[in-house]
């Protein structure tokens, strides 16, 4: 009886050892971590170099600025990386509505708006998008720390992030709305992203947020949807100076004081990432 007893006590042992190792493995910010591996390497087997300098061309941002176009959709704002209180957003009206958000976004929320619509049979709708500094100091201290983001630090003053919601399914509730589960499964599709995703707090600095979602653009969404990382550690994917291809595009981080674009380039977007770089985005095929 007390070898079965030492033999079940060890079993259990065993058991617990290998739930506590399977918690470990799963748990969500190192997952995270080994698919943000994972996308590097995706990435780096799908890199190319421009070795012929007659094929390219080397421009400074404020050059290359003249030239192509010029969007906010990739800069990186959280509790490390401040913006000023008068940072110049490239703010606009959004449908006559009376709701602000950044340029670059309004044809792709419409897009986003209009696909819950078709495929759902709700509306849409936006419960908060760019805030001044000011207002995000109000909110700051209306809701506290644990549910709004320091001023400097919030991407609401970006334009760039939307806090969505259908009627009677707003905040967390947003999720158990079938608008809710279709926004956070294909807003990707759409240049959008679940900005603070499940598991992501130790990165973020916030739970769970299914009714967030911040602008980046394709393909780099798409990018981030499937490699599971975080937006925080997004440029981190990328060696400066490298283009990389993705389902048709041409995607490079470079440095402000130098930005090689190829001469036969097109469809052009350049993005500072608020890091020092600036994200080069070339559309080479029709998606």
């Amino acid at each position: 009886m007390k070898k079965l007893l030492l033999s079940i006590g060890a079993g259990l042992l065993i058991i617990g050892a290998i739930l506590v190792g399977m918690k470990f493995w799963f748990k969500p910010d190192l997952v995270y971590k080994r698919n943000a591996k994972k996308a590097a390497k995706d990435l780096a087997s799908a890199s190319k170099v421009i070795e012929d300098e007659e094929t390219s061309k080397i421009y400074t941002f404020e050059e290359a600025s003249k030239i192509y176009k010029v969007d906010q959709s990739l800069l990186l704002v959280n509790q490390e990386h401040t913006i000023d209180a008068d940072f110049p957003s490239d703010i606009v009206e959004y449908k006559d509505t009376g709701v602000l958000m950044n340029s670059c976004i309004t044809e792709h929320y419409s897009d986003l708006s209009a696909a819950v619509s078709e495929k759902i049979g709700d509306k849409l709708y936006v419960m908060s998008s760019y805030r001044s500094y000011e207002d995000q100091q109000r909110v700051y201290e209306e809701e506290g720390a644990e549910i709004a983001a320091l001023p400097g630090t919030s991407e609401h003053q970006t334009g760039l992030a939307l806090d969505v919601y259908v009627s009677e399914f707003a905040g967390a509730g947003f999720i158990e709305s079938d608008a809710g589960m279709f926004v956070n499964e294909h807003c990707y599709d759409y240049g959008f992203i679940i900005r603070y995703p499940y598991g992501g707090e130790s990165v973020t600095g916030f739970t769970y947020e299914p009714w967030h979602i911040r602008y980046v653009g394709l393909p780099h969404s798409k990018i981030i949807e499937e490699s599971g990382c975080l937006f925080d550690n997004y440029a981190d994917l990328f060696e400066i100076g490298k283009y990389y291809e993705y389902y048709g595009y041409e995607i490079a981080r470079m440095p402000e004081d130098r930005i090689e674009i190829p001469k036969d380039a097109q469809d052009v977007l350049l993005s500072e990432d608020g890091l020092g770089y600036v994200f080069v985005t070339i559309k080479t095929a029709e998606k």
